[in-house]
C-alpha cells in the first residue's frame, strides 16, 4: 500500500506554509502529498514540489474563507455558481501545473432549503465534470460527517449516489474517508461493496478522535487495509488525521504497510 500525507492535518505543529510541510514531508518519507489550494504561496509550493519531486496526489479546490458558508466550498450554495466556476478553474490551472489528477469538489454548508442546494450542486458537478474531462483530472465528492463539519451538505453516501447518478459522469467520483464513514453509516465492508464502482479515492483517520490510524478506537485497520487491497485499490491513500502527539512521533504505523518507509 502507498500512503500519502494530508497537508491540511500533518506537520501542521512545526510549520505554516504548505511549502514548509511539502519539504517535511519528503524529509521523512512521503512520496506523495496531498494539499489545500496554496493560496498566496502558489510560486513557493511549485517550487518545493519541483525540488522535492514530491507527487502531490489530491488538491482541495479554492476556497473563499471570507463568509462561514463557503470556507467549506462553495459547489451547493445557490447564486454562488461564478464563484464556484472561478475557483475551479483557478483549482485546475494550478493542477495542471503540478500534474495533479484529482480535485476534491468541496460542497459547502446549508441551513435550509436543501432543495435548492442539490439542484445547484447537480448543475455545476454537471459543468465541472465537463471542464475536468478537457483537462484529464478526476473531481471527488466526499461524504463528511456532521460532528467534523456540522450542515456540511454532502453528509451521507446516500446522498451521494444519488448526486452521482445524477451527474452521470465518468469523471466525477466518491471520496471515501474511513474516519467520516464510521461516524455516518459504519457498515464499511458493505459500503465498499454497494459503491465500488463510483469509488475515486480513500482517507483515513481512527474514530472517533481522528487521530493514527494505530491509536485505541473504533476501527481495525488491518482489516481496512486488507479489505481496500481486496478491493483492489492500488492508488494513494491519504493519511488526513490529527497527530496524537506530533506528525513525526506518530509515523512509525506506516512501516507495517508501506515498505518504502
Amino acid at each position: 500500500m502507498k500512503f500519502s500525507a494530508n497537508l491540511n492535518f500533518l506537520f501542521t505543529e512545526t510549520a505554516l506554509a504548505i511549502s514548509e510541510r511539502i519539504k517535511l514531508a519528503h524529509q521523512h518519507g512521503f512520496r506523495a502529498v496531498e494539499i489545500p489550494y496554496p493560496d498566496g504561496e502558489l510560486p513557493d509550493v511549485i517550487q518545493a514540489i519541483k525540488n522535492t519531486g514530491i507527487l502531490v496526489n489530491l488538491i482541495n479546490i479554492k476556497l473563499d474563507k471570507t463568509k462561514n458558508e463557503l470556507k467549506y466550498g462553495s459547489a451547493s450554495i445557490p447564486g454562488e455558481e461564478d464563484l464556484f466556476k472561478m475557483q475551479l478553474d483557478e483549482t485546475v490551472a494550478f493542477a495542471k501545473s503540478i500534474n495533479c489528477k484529482k480535485i476534491h469538489l468541496m460542497a459547502g454548508t446549508v441551513n435550509n432549503h436543501l432543495e435548492n442546494h442539490f439542484k445547484t450542486y447537480v448543475s455545476n458537478l454537471k459543468e465541472a465534470s465537463e471542464v475536468l474531462q478537457l483537462n484529464n483530472i478526476v473531481g471527488l465528492i466526499e461524504p463528511i460527517n456532521k460532528y467534523a463539519v456540522p450542515l456540511y451538505f454532502m453528509d451521507s453516501y446516500i446522498k451521494a449516489s444519488t448526486v452521482l447518478k445524477e451527474i452521470k459522469s465518468n469523471n466525477i467520483k466518491l471520496m471515501v474517508d474511513i474516519y467520516h464513514l464510521q461516524h455516518i453509516c459504519g457498515n464499511f465492508t458493505k459500503t465498499l461493496e454497494e459503491y465500488r464502482n463510483v469509488i475515486g479515492h480513500f482517507q483515513i483517520a481512527q474514530a472517533p478522535n481522528r487521530n493514527e490510524p494505530d491509536t485505541p478506537g473504533e476501527l481495525d485497520y488491518d482489516y481496512v487495509f486488507k479489505t481496500i487491497e481486496l478491493f483492489g485499490y492500488d492508488d494513494w491513500i491519504g493519511c488526513e488525521y490529527k497527530p496524537k502527539r506530533t506528525t513525526v512521533e506518530g509515523l512509525n504505523w506506516i512501516k507495517k504497510y508501506d515498505s518504502s518507509f
